[in-house]
């Protein structure tokens, strides 16, 4: 689980994508918590995206939890919100997780 606080962007973004890949490869499922995010820039989309891309590869479960506009917003105009493994709550990713019910 990793838990995102404050701004993804062009400064954070590399921090993000070495703690999610690092959970990854550990390979027990991942829940990146992105409720208190308060930017979401290309660059952190462009993480979630590559790291959805490789999961799927690696056939690797994980999920995010996004449910604030400022993370909603960006998902929703790229046309994301349906393509990534998207939840609204941490409990709910987590049952998805354990139940092998991902879905993205």
């Amino acid at each position: 689980m990793a838990h995102v606080i404050g701004a993804i962007d062009l400064l954070t973004a590399r921090a993000l994508r070495m703690c999610v890949d690092d959970h990854l490869d550990a390979g027990q499922g991942m829940v990146v918590d992105l409720s208190r995010v308060d930017f979401l820039a290309a660059a952190g989309l462009t993480v979630l995206t590559d790291t959805d891309r490789r999961a799927k590869l690696d056939n690797r479960a994980w999920a995010i939890v996004a449910n604030t506009r400022p993370v909603l917003r960006p998902l929703e105009v790229l046309g994301l919100v349906d393509k990534l493994p998207r939840y609204d709550s941490v409990p709910a990713a987590v049952a998805a997780l354990r139940t092998g019910a991902v879905t993205s």
